[in-house]
């Protein structure tokens, strides 16, 4: 049996970088909504962190670890001042004019069952960051934004494999003046992404017949063909369907998803979406939450 959990922070971040009243409050409330539901593995996209002007460095990740008590932590990071500077990027003006060494955002995974090998489940690891999308020139944009998974695997039985991704949307492409040639070059983008998240475990652990979690921001709508045709239809993934199954809540947009392959693996899972008074002040997303038992 696993709980897990999926959120993007994107749209708490900002806070985060603000006074250190912000940034405390902040914390304090993620902690809390992890306190509550004691997952043993929390996915997060755009999570951040950066190393002020004295050199000391002002984590999300280690700040959550230590205030939910996970034993482990890994941050995979996609972009950052020193790889990506952009003045088009109002975070990296910000951070000039207040004297950072660095800021960087990425994607992460806390646990309290210890990371294995990707080879050896008996022995200790680290998860893997793995690039799906590395732009020639970062403009600034979300058109441009690199993209990543963590792939990671769990040492406990079966020993499955954890990827955390986040998957790219482009301007345009939502909202009331949404036009088509945006739709569907963001679709075919995801397209193009899935594909080499599938490709790198394709022959190790699909077709092996291993256990393995997929879960994060798909930015993609349950029928997409990225999730339902690439996913359940022609790899045979389940996707841990919430009760209830609402696309959208509110003014916060649910794009997160968990998906588990294969299917004949899983004895019986349990999902929902944590809609209430606190998650809608973390983030512009809300929280998907799986418990599975897997075999």
């Amino acid at each position: 049996m696993l709980r897990l959990i999926t959120l993007n922070l994107g749209g708490g971040v900002k806070n985060f970088m603000g006074s250190p009243e912000q940034s405390a409050a902040k914390i304090e409330a993620i902690n809390t909504l992890i306190n509550q539901v004691k997952p043993d593995l929390l996915a997060c996209q755009e999570i951040a962190q950066y190393i002020d002007a004295d050199g000391n460095m002002h984590s999300m990740v280690d700040q959550i670890r230590d205030g939910s008590g996970f034993d482990q932590a890994y941050y995979g990071e996609t972009l950052s001042i020193k790889k990506h500077m952009q003045i088009k990027k109002d975070v990296m003006i910000r951070a000039i004019f207040n004297d950072w060494w660095d800021w960087s955002k990425g994607n992460a995974l806390f646990t309290r069952v210890p990371f294995c090998r990707l080879s050896d489940p008996t022995k200790g690891g680290v998860p893997r960051n793995v690039p799906i999308f590395q732009p020639i020139v970062y403009e600034g944009s979300r058109n441009t934004d690199p993209r990543y998974v963590i792939l990671s695997r769990l040492k406990i039985a079966p020993y499955p494999y954890v990827l955390n991704l986040h998957l790219s949307t482009l301007t345009g492409e939502r909202g009331e003046n949404a036009w088509q040639d945006a739709i569907d070059a963001a679709q075919s983008t995801r397209q193009q992404q899935m594909a080499r998240i599938l490709g790198l475990i394709e022959e190790a652990v699909l077709q092996e017949k291993k256990p393995v979690i997929m879960l994060g921001d798909f930015n993609a709508q349950p029928d997409e063909y990225c999730l339902k045709g690439m996913l359940e239809e022609e790899k045979s993934f389940v996707r841990l369907k919430p009760v209830p199954d609402l696309e959208t809540h509110g003014s916060a947009g649910q794009l997160d998803h968990i998906f588990f392959s294969p299917r004949e693996r899983l004895i019986s899972y349990k999902a929902q979406v944590v809609d209430n008074k606190l998650t809608r002040s973390l983030s512009d997303h809300l929280p998907v939450v799986a418990d599975l038992e897997i075999e």
